[in-house]
């Protein structure tokens, strides 16, 4: 397999084309997309077999001496001194992908050996520092340029860390990693996540604490920081001297969940100069207006849930040839059947005669239409035909004895989450989300954090969850737990002295909110009992039927409290 340079395009120019005598090529062009003075991004496509491979990315190319790759490469092609075909002569350079998958692609149609082969005529920086140890590259991949051009955008720097993992066998995990939050007033405060354990399930971290003290901060910053935009951009972070993690973080995108009407979480990454869109996803109330205000739009998940499970069907079958890639129907379809059941999943349609042959094979359910959702759809209609044939706004229905399933509001919205992340996960994904507890009961909660579970593992992915739920927190190992607090000094952030994975749900509480210090109505109502009535076995007699061993427990104490005993 080849890899050939075309010449000069534009920033948001369209997929190099193939060449027609070389069936297996990596199709590159010149692109001026401008990274702090330094201009290394060439729009990429693969072709296999002559036919170009639905996978959108880029590759991004330093050349020694160059702050302009695109006009260096056009400069070697007029001279005539090269015809294009990689490796560029007698110079030094380095590469490195916009996305991760971009090896495993790789793996499974070259195989390894010749894997290694061709990311070796692309100089790929991961592979020459971590499996080839060539030294002469070093000055190239310390430099300045390589750090903020080469490695600008999170999608780049996962595959500088783990993309070269394919060739020595090692498993891609998400390691641990300290957050540097820097406080409002100014302060560092550390948020150590933990991730790895050999024993414990350490999917997840919970960050708790009151109201208004800074977990949203956090989640926020978090973001910015990872993705280098708004307080993490980098002259930002220059100016203010602030680091913001012990060492880069290696998950591979980003994925936010808050249906908080109060929230204020970035809805996308159209504003900011980066080039992967799809490196965070934002699912909540939340939208822009066509004037560019923000509003709320109660049907965004269930239009969302639409959306991400066409997404996870046509995911499915466009890199289905990837070595041990998780199939992301199925995945969805397990996961839920272990929250209620149900038979299919359907989305219903308004525009039948768009979907062609699947039109005779439609639900039909109080005079509705459904399309029941299989992975042998792409087969027969295009993603952007099935868009534009669904109510989208209806969301994923579910199926059974020829029935609609009724949910509750909140089975609903556990629903939409579920759906929402999978369409979204890639291997090795962070999902955050912000109070889940907020339309879930109890039940529902422990479900969710069970379901989340069965969705990240197969994934290799990892969460982060901002509660209040106690319910949620016991579910978690200590070490995972990170307690947002402020007893007048300052915000502090600590893990609880105890185990708090399957620990009393009284006992988290007291720790985390001071459930001791704080007067509780019911603790005021008997004690006000008490005092109108200081015959404690009296007022025990007058309640009658009314009080249970444990109210009987308190009046008798609040009366030996007042007696001084």
């Amino acid at each position: 397999m080849k890899i050939f340079y075309h010449g000069q395009g534009a920033w948001n120019s369209s997929e190099p084309a193939g060449l027609p005598f070389e069936p297996n090529l990596l199709a590159l062009q010149g692109n001026n997309w401008d990274d702090y003075g330094t201009k290394t991004t060439l729009i990429a496509s693969l072709y296999f077999e002559g036919k170009r491979l639905d996978f959108d990315f880029h590759i991004k190319v330093l050349i020694e001496g160059s702050n302009y790759t695109a006009d260096t490469l056009n400069q070697l092609k007029a001279s005539g001194s090269w015809d294009g075909f990689f490796p560029i002569p007698n110079c030094y350079y380095v590469s490195m992908p916009s996305d991760i998958e971009f090896y495993s692609i790789l793996e499974s149609k070259l195989g390894l050996e010749n894997a290694k082969k061709f990311l070796l005529q692309l100089n790929d920086a991961g592979l020459l520092k971590n499996i080839i140890n060539d030294e002469s590259f070093s000055k190239l991949l310390n430099s300045q340029e390589f750090a903020n051009s080469i490695l600008r955008e999170s999608g780049a720097t996962k595959s500088y860390e783990d993309g070269w993992r394919i060739f020595d066998g090692s498993t891609v995990e998400i390691h641990n990693f300290e957050l540097n939050l820097l406080t409002r007033d100014k302060r560092v405060k550390k948020v150590p996540f933990k991730f790895t354990s050999p024993l414990l399930p350490y999917e997840i971290n919970v960050l708790i604490g009151p109201n208004g003290i800074g977990k949203s901060y956090s989640i926020k910053s978090l973001v910015e920081y990872w993705l280098k935009t708004g307080i993490g951009d980098l002259k930002t972070l220059e100016k203010l001297g602030h680091q913001p993690f012990d060492k880069t973080p290696n998950f591979r995108n980003l994925i936010l969940v808050s249906y908080s009407p109060f929230e204020e979480f970035e809805l996308d990454l159209n504003k900011y100069n980066l080039q992967d869109k799809h490196a965070y996803k934002y699912f909540g109330f939340r939208q822009e207006r066509p004037d560019g205000s923000i509003g709320i739009n109660r049907n965004l998940p269930a239009k969302h849930s639409a959306l991400s499970v066409i997404k996870a069907i046509y995911d499915d079958t466009r890199l289905n040839f990837i070595t041990r890639r998780v199939q992301k129907l199925p995945t969805i379809n397990d996961a839920l059947r272990h929250a209620f059941e149900f038979e299919h999943m359907a989305l219903e349609i308004k525009a039948p005669l768009k979907l062609g042959i699947l039109s005779h094979n439609l639900t039909i359910i109080n005079d509705k239409k459904y399309l029941i959702l299989d992975s042998g759809i792409p087969t027969f209609v295009t993603e952007d035909i099935l868009i534009e044939a669904s109510e989208l706004e209806k969301g994923v229905v579910f199926l059974k004895d020829k029935a609609l399933c009724t949910l509750s509001s909140g089975q609903r919205l556990f629903m939409y989450i579920a759906i929402n992340v999978v369409g979204e996960l890639k291997e090795n994904s962070l999902v955050v989300i912000d109070e889940p507890e907020l339309f879930l009961h109890p039940t529902l909660e422990v479900e969710f954090v069970s379901l989340l579970k069965t969705v990240l593992e197969p994934f290799k992915s990892k969460a982060i969850l901002a509660t209040h739920s106690l319910v949620v927190v016991r579910e978690v190992p200590s070490k995972c737990i990170h307690i947002f607090r402020d007893e007048g000094y300052g915000l502090d952030v600590v893990s609880p002295p105890f185990e708090t994975f399957g620990a009393s749900v009284q006992k988290i509480s007291s720790y985390v909110f001071g459930d001791k210090s704080v007067t509780k109505p019911f603790d005021d109502w008997l004690k006000g009992l008490v005092e109108k009535e200081p015959d404690v076995e009296k007022l025990i007699e007058s309640l009658g039927e009314e009080v249970n061993e444990q109210l009987i427990m308190k009046i008798l104490r609040l009366g030996r409290q007042r007696h001084g005993s």
